[in-house]
């Protein structure tokens, strides 16, 4: 109403006199810069209450454009909400949720995301969706299962979920917290509420509450009637195994590794049976298997434990030092000793190493491909300089090559965090947008970083990043320059083995041979064994297989993680050879996706059509990958079973909808379906 008279009385308008006369500059200049926030705060209120959403807009889009830290972002988005700007609570929510998890321990972050009335402020300002409070949930839940932040997340997820998917999932994830939580009734009703919203999941849940209630038989029942109706994947018998009795446990938990070898706890479970028989040298061996393919705490703790028992404390520390650096907070026998505490107990068992003893071990552990104990040497060497950016910088490669991207991430932060000068900050950050799929933003920060001071990171920085965009003519004699850059600079012998190995590949796509043989070479020289694999397809592209065969029978020898090196070789022997080298690649990491691929292809040559495609399915059950579904699919058409072709080709566009070879078989598969309707 009062926008519509002539004259209207501001008074009392909760606007001050400076904003006022803010508000008349605006009006004829209709911009912000010459205001304080303070000032451009008010100008939003009152644009607010008065309807000016061109006043509204600017004020929005400026407030956003000043949030630069947590601590403005935690002022401005109580404004935000109050006033409904999309723009600025965005831009807040932004900073919030790049500092998770840490930032949820936050008392002013909780009250942002976790009552009711605060979930109602968010969806008025259009940031509050199903798929934000799952993601907050999630990270809540890997953080603390059973903190009350967690559980009002997982309320307000429920909350928002309207779909009949997303009321499943929501209710699932309620009751994994409720029974991680010990609250086995309620956990019980909201698995029965999932499951009968067509959450087949949450039926184990409705078991595992069962048996924590005393009702063994009830829960053995269940998942029974699930191996029944479904075709039985590898977990499913290790969750019978908890209800099953006699020799028909042990049954269940082979069935489940014959089925699924990824799952841990059949490694465990066996490991310390023969632990319990006083074989402890076998028990190592046992949990040896595990760990040579998938690195995690418990395991790691679990084989401390057993060269502790055998004495053997240096063991035993390289694995509480590796541990801690996947967890640095881990809570070891049963969350009754932290890890850091057994260190120092433990630390006064052996001898003791210096700052050149530690580089020593380094060296040797790198060359040997030995990731976890030069991991547990890289943690010893941050207790002694926490903050040396290079170590953390080392740590992170380390952790990515184990597969560990959320560690691998922590440490990548804290070198930017810890790095002394600008240069070389810039390269971590670099690093963490090319990680996170900003090529071109990586680029310039490597750029920016070579002005400022030529180092070898810097060099190293922009080759890989340049080779991994762009593999014309032109940007490969780049790389070749930039990576010949580095090699000038000071570094040390690890770093430099890696720029050689890089380089040799490239020439190698150049196709010149010679130069990349000399640069595997000269890598070697300085303990870089993972150029016997870089040299090996020198000698092949040769045409002498037999010493491509002989240069990655070196690497075998020399390396403790050699799966890959077993796959490797493959290529350069008989068909029998391959086969066995396959077969053993597949033993020791069965994650690995390309002996599955071969065996299937050779079972298709020989027209085992069937075999082919059960050899991929077996894989599938446990490592959905986009290679295995594609081959897969191709196989379906070549089999006329062109239904399944379709669904694998839609699986498969799932995890890349950009992947050439299988849009176009996909689209042939749309064809044949119209053609035949």
């Amino acid at each position: 109403m009062e926008s519509g008279r002539e004259k209207i009385n501001f008074s009392q308008a909760g606007i001050s006199v400076r904003g006022m006369r803010a508000t008349e500059v605006f009006s004829r200049t209709r911009r912000l810069d010459s205001f304080s926030p303070t000032v451009v705060l008010e100008l939003l209120g009152f644009a607010n209450r008065f309807c000016c959403e061109e006043m509204k807009s600017a004020c929005d889009a400026y407030l956003a454009s000043i949030v630069t830290n947590m601590d403005d972002a935690l002022i401005l988005i109580d404004y935000g909400l109050e006033e409904t700007s999309n723009l600025l609570v965005g831009s807040c929510l932004q900073l919030v949720l790049r500092e998770l998890p840490s930032s949820l321990h936050n008392p002013k972050v909780r009250k942002i995301f976790c009552s009711s009335e605060a979930r109602e402020k968010l969806e008025m300002a259009g940031h509050c969706s199903f798929l934000l409070y799952y993601f907050l949930s999630q990270v809540a839940m890997e953080d603390s299962m059973t903190s009350a932040a967690t559980m009002l997340l997982l309320e307000r997820l429920k909350e928002c979920a309207t779909e009949k998917w997303q009321k499943a999932l929501a209710m699932h994830q309620l009751g994994c917290v409720l029974l991680e939580r010990r609250e086995y009734k309620e956990a019980h009703a909201c698995f029965e509420a999932a499951a009968d919203s067509g959450h087949v999941y949450s039926m184990v849940g409705v078991a595992r509450t069962r048996y924590k209630q005393g009702k063994m038989f009830s829960a053995y029942s269940i998942i029974n009637s699930l191996i029944s109706e479904y075709k039985p994947i590898g977990w499913m018998y290790q969750e019978r195994f908890l209800y099953n009795v006699g020799t028909k446990r042990s049954l269940d938990l082979r069935k489940a590794n014959e089925l699924d070898p990824s799952l841990s706890f059949p490694y465990k479970y066996g490991a310390v049976l023969l632990a319990e028989e006083n074989q402890i040298v076998a028990a190592i061996s046992e949990i040896d298997k595990i760990l040579g393919f998938k690195v995690s705490p418990d395991c790691l703790e679990l084989r401390a434990w057993f060269f502790i028992a055998l004495e053997d404390y240096e063991s035993a520390l390289r694995d509480i030092r590796a541990l801690l650096t996947l967890e640095p907070n881990y809570m070891m026998f049963h969350g009754r000793i932290r890890g850091d505490h057994l260190v120092e107990l433990l630390t006064q068992h052996v001898q003791h190493w210096g700052p050149g003893d530690c580089w020593m071990q380094l060296y040797d552990r790198w060359s040997s491909v030995d990731d976890i104990g030069s991991l547990a040497v890289i943690y010893q060497m941050l207790l002694n300089d926490p903050g040396k950016s290079l170590l953390l910088f080392r740590q992170s490669l380390l952790l990515l090559r184990l597969n560990c991207q959320k560690a691998a991430m922590r440490s990548l932060r804290l070198a930017q965090n810890n790095a002394i000068s600008k240069y070389e900050r810039l390269i971590y950050e670099g690093w963490i947008l090319y990680d996170t799929g900003y090529r071109e933003e990586a680029l310039s920060k490597a750029e920016l970083s070579i002005s400022i001071q030529r180092s070898f990171e810097a060099f190293f920085l922009k080759a890989y990043v340049l080779a991994d965009t762009s593999l014309d003519s032109e940007s490969l004699s780049h790389v070749i320059e930039l990576l010949e850059e580095a090699l000038k600079c000071p570094s040390d012998g690890l770093r430099k083995g890696q720029a050689l190995n890089n380089l040799g590949s490239i020439y190698v796509d150049c196709g010149d041979l010679d130069l990349a043989a000399q640069c595997y070479m000269n890598a070697l020289d300085i303990k870089h064994t993972r150029a016997h694999q870089g040299l090996a397809r020198v000698y092949h592209l040769k045409s002498s297989r037999k010493d491509a065969y002989n240069e990655m029978t070196k690497l075998i020898e020399k390396a403790q993680n050699n799966a890959s090196a077993y796959e490797k070789r493959s290529e350069y022997g008989d068909r029998d050879m391959a086969n066995a080298d396959l077969g053993m690649a597949t033993e020791l990491d069965p994650l690995r996706t390309y002996p599955y691929r071969y065996r299937a292809a050779v079972l298709m040559d020989d027209q085992r059509e069937n075999e082919a495609v059960e050899e991929l399915t077996k894989a599938i059950a446990f490592k959905l990958d986009l290679q295995m579904l594609h081959l897969r699919a191709a196989f379906h058409e070549a089999m006329g079973n062109f239904v399944s072709a379709l669904r694998d080709c839609e699986a498969a566009l799932c995890l890349d909808p950009n992947h050439k070879d299988t849009l176009d078989l996909y689209r042939r598969m749309q064809d044949r379906g119209m053609d035949q309707s």
